[in-house]
């Protein structure tokens, strides 16, 4: 075990701990997980198709000329395949999530037995993941199944050529997606205490994820993943830093989530059927509350009662802001209200969906309407740009009570260069034109 240069003395009252056995305690009170658990049980997609499952705006292609002239039945599937989009990037999240809350707790106790609670309080975070992840996975695989077909399900040889040649991304990869989450719920069992966790701490990080740790881009390498594993199970202030990378994460989820949350509500209210999915977002914007909770408190206050953190450490924890910034919120979508990166990589899954039974579109005429729904500012780009600074705003505000980050973490200055339309367009319209050409050069 590394520990910092510096040590503080034993006798310091670590004043976050109260709370966070408090939050600990009104988590184990609740009883949301198991009410997911049952709505996955019974998850029937046709039961749920002909209801909206949130909001008009949270809709893929939301705001572009072909959502305008779309069907009911059309805009329907629109809306359930971005609750999907939404969930996929969720259960990634969630499937890093449970790796990086092992390592940081082994870290913790091993700095401090006194972290003993802490060590249970992230066990029952990570068990609560497994049946976030588990319901997403089940409903994802049923409507995408039941939207695009089974050719959706898997990734063609051409895609994988696309996708090496440039970096697209492939939302509907359920291969990799079930092998993720195989692996983690091989773990279900297994008792989550600093003994058994010492074993796995020099294993390597090989889970293939796209969520937010890793990066939604895809850009982050299995070095760089390995990298930040190893320092973030090794010093207890690194430890801390991951609950602000966390925190971020969180707060992306809540932004989008509080929304569906209201939905439901509203529904509710209004005596209007209210569809199982909606149900799932509903709890689980409830559940994830602790998770937040946690994450604030660690990421914010928790590292100051640790011994002060070397230049090294400093570095370290800074670069992960950074990463997360750059790979998760550098720019702005014109397909999806909380997506904050460039949509050229998600054209592969367009060119499926326009041919999917939804559209039934030729090839040329999917390509025609990419181009239009990408290259062309619509209203869609100006509903992410407010989601985008609303946000902005709130990590802002997070990032000013952590003295310890560059300005260009404090202020979320990547995030920030990130919030142009214009930008955009024109990142968008680099990557259409580089699809085209390799789509041309393969016929």
């Amino acid at each position: 075990m590394i520990t910092s240069s510096q040590t503080s003395p034993t006798s310091q009252v670590n004043k976050v701990i109260p709370l966070l056995e408090k939050n600990y305690g009104n988590n184990l009170d609740s009883d949301y997980t198991e009410k997911i658990q049952e709505l996955d049980r019974n998850f029937n997609y046709s039961a749920n198709s002909n209801a909206y499952w949130s909001e008009l705006e949270h809709s893929t292609l939301y705001g572009t000329s072909l959502y305008e002239q779309a069907s009911q039945s059309q805009k329907l599937a629109l809306n359930h395949l971005h609750w999907v989009l939404f969930y996929k990037s969720v259960a990634d999240s969630e499937i890093e999530t449970i790796h990086y809350n092992t390592i940081t707790a082994d870290c913790l106790m091993a700095a401090n037995s006194d972290y003993k609670m802490l060590v249970e309080l992230l066990a029952h975070e990570t068990s609560q993941e497994r049946h976030h992840i588990h319901a997403f996975y089940q409903i994802n695989y049923k409507t995408t199944k039941s939207l695009l077909g089974k050719k959706a399900l898997i990734n063609p040889v051409s895609d994988q050529a696309s996708l090496h040649k440039h970096k697209s991304f492939q939302f509907s990869n359920y291969l990799s997606c079930a092998a993720n989450f195989i692996a983690t719920m091989m773990l279900k069992d297994k008792e989550q205490s600093n003994s058994e966790n010492s074993k796995d701490a020099n294993k390597p990080v090989s889970f293939p994820t796209s969520g937010f740790v890793h990066g939604f881009s895809g850009q982050s390498t299995q070095l760089r993943r390995q990298f930040f594993y190893d320092n973030w199970g090794s010093y207890p202030f690194l430890a801390a830093n991951f609950y602000g990378v966390r925190y971020m994460a969180n707060l992306l989820l809540k932004n989008h989530e509080f929304c569906i949350h209201n939905y439901h509500k509203k529904l509710q209210k209004n005596n209007d059927f209210v569809a199982s999915p909606t149900t799932i977002s509903h709890y689980h914007f409830l559940d994830e509350s602790f998770h937040t909770t946690t994450s604030l408190f660690m990421a914010r206050d928790f590292y100051k009662n640790l011994p002060k953190p070397s230049n090294y450490e400093k570095l370290i924890a800074n670069l992960a802001i950074l990463q997360a910034q750059q790979e998760n919120l550098n720019d702005i979508s014109g397909i999806s209200t909380n997506r904050f990166l460039s949509d050229g990589d998600t054209i592969i899954f367009l060119m499926k969906l326009l041919q999917s039974p939804v559209f039934d579109m030729s090839s040329q005429e999917a390509m025609q309407w990419i181009e239009k729904c990408l290259c062309h500012e619509h209203e869609g780009f100006h509903v992410n740009l407010k989601v985008h600074n609303k946000l902005l705003s709130e990590l802002r505000k997070f990032a000013e009570q952590v003295d310890y980050l560059w300005p260009v973490n404090r202020e979320m200055r990547v995030m920030a260069s990130g919030g142009s339309i214009k930008k955009a367009i024109k990142n968008n319209i680099k990557a259409f034109k580089q699809f085209s050409e390799s789509i041309i050069a393969s016929n």
